[in-house]
């Protein structure tokens, strides 16, 4: 079982990263540090959730297991909330799973393309898109990351950027309302 150098915890085989502290584990001497396909889906999964709700806990938001994943809501400040989704089940083009966040801004409306596509331009996490989700088109806001590399501090980057800025888009095409 690895032992993490930082923090001593015990960690179960097959982990790349420390389920107490987050950080990542020394490679095994045979292997390196290379990133490959994970070979273990399900570990990798238990890890990265792992890290997910301790996030969460930490970071006094709701968590709730769904039938795709987890929803995260999280609380922006004032009376503002926004709910992220999170999912394992998609892969990049060479077979590393990915964790999906995905927010919604609102329903679609074609008055705000161009300044979303714009927006897109600046954003160091996630970006604006369409989804249609239950037969209706809407606004929202996703970011992807390698489970692989996912660690705690990149995972509440990505859940509170992901929320902040869905929230904003949301509050200036709802008038002010927190829906989502």
């Amino acid at each position: 079982m690895p032992v993490c150098n930082a923090c001593k915890f015990e960690n179960t085989s097959g982990t790349k990263f420390c389920i107490q502290c987050g950080l990542a584990l020394a490679a095994d001497a045979q292997g390196g540090d290379e990133l490959a396909p994970n070979p273990n889906p399900e570990v990798m999964q238990a890890e990265t959730e792992a890290l997910l709700k301790r996030v969460a806990h930490e970071s006094g938001f709701d968590h709730k297991e769904t039938a795709a994943g987890h929803r995260i809501t999280v609380s922006l400040g004032g009376d503002r909330k926004q709910r992220v989704h999170v999912t394992f089940n998609g892969h990049d083009d060479e077979g590393h799973d990915i964790i999906s966040f995905l927010s919604i801004c609102g329903e679609f409306d074609a008055k705000h393309v161009e300044s979303l596509m714009r927006a897109n331009a600046k954003l160091l996490y996630g970006a604006f898109a369409v989804r249609t989700i239950k037969g209706k088109d809407y606004f929202v806001m996703t970011s992807n990351q390698l489970a692989e590399t996912a660690d705690l501090q990149e995972i509440r980057k990505i859940l509170f950027e992901v929320a902040r800025r869905a929230d904003g888009v949301e509050e200036r095409i709802s008038g002010g309302k927190d829906v989502f």
